[in-house]
This record gives C-alpha cells, sequence and structure tokens, in this order.
C-alpha cells in the first residue's frame, strides 16, 4: 500500500458489493439517493446503478455534468445552493439530456409580501 500514489480510492469489493446488495434489500431502487461526494467515482455509481440505484444526489454541478457525461443517474440532484449563474446556465450544455433536480433549498420562494395571506412557510 505504500507504493500507491495518493489521493487513491481503495476498495474492498467484496465488501462493496455484499453493502450494495444490503443497502439494495433495504432501500431498494429510488428510495436511496447515493451521494457521489462520499466516493467521487463513476466506476462506483456505475456499480451502484446497475444493482438498481440509478438516482443520485452531487454536491457541485461539476459532479452532476461527470455522471451525467457518464450516462449515469436517471436523476441527479444537486444539493447545494449553486450562486455562479455562468456555471449555471453552463450546466445543462455539459450534460446529456437528463431529469436533474435542484435542491429544494434552491428552489425560488415567493416573497413575503407576495405569499398569500395564511399559507405555510417552506
Amino acid at each position: 500500500m505504500r507504493e500507491v500514489p495518493t489521493p487513491a480510492l481503495v476498495v474492498d469489493l467484496d465488501a462493496l458489493d455484499a453493502n450494495i446488495a444490503r443497502m439494495g434489500a433495504r432501500w431498494p431502487g429510488r428510495r436511496l439517493r447515493p451521494h457521489v461526494k462520499a466516493f467521487k467515482s463513476t466506476a462506483l455509481a456505475a456499480r451502484l446503478a446497475d444493482a438498481g440505484h440509478d438516482a443520485f444526489c452531487a454536491a457541485t454541478l461539476r459532479e452532476v455534468a461527470g455522471l451525467a457525461a457518464a450516462g449515469l443517474g436517471a436523476d441527479l440532484l444537486l444539493a447545494n445552493e449553486t450562486v455562479d449563474v455562468a456555471r449555471l446556465r453552463a450546466a445543462p450544455s455539459t450534460a446529456p439530456p437528463r431529469r436533474a433536480s435542484p435542491s429544494p433549498s434552491t428552489r425560488p420562494r415567493p416573497s413575503r409580501s407576495r405569499r398569500p395571506r395564511g399559507s405555510a412557510r417552506c
């Protein structure tokens, strides 16, 4: 192991496959949305997708674009706010057409003055 250049992702595939199977038994399909920030690997994401978990959560637009470019994630969720408007506008052009969902915290909210009287806050 001392000769492996860092940073490096070292995976025990038997343990990974056992964990994916256990995860799939507990939360099948899209009931679970793995966060690619945890492993930053399209190869591991592909293994999850092959096991039925084809919806992913990502922390950055770069992660979303990487997953989409690799043909992964029929449903991608960007879990962070994006304040760089130019990068956000470019995001759809860097990835093949897929379903990409913004985080609920990034969706526009009505201003206080426009909120109907008696309506609940999100």
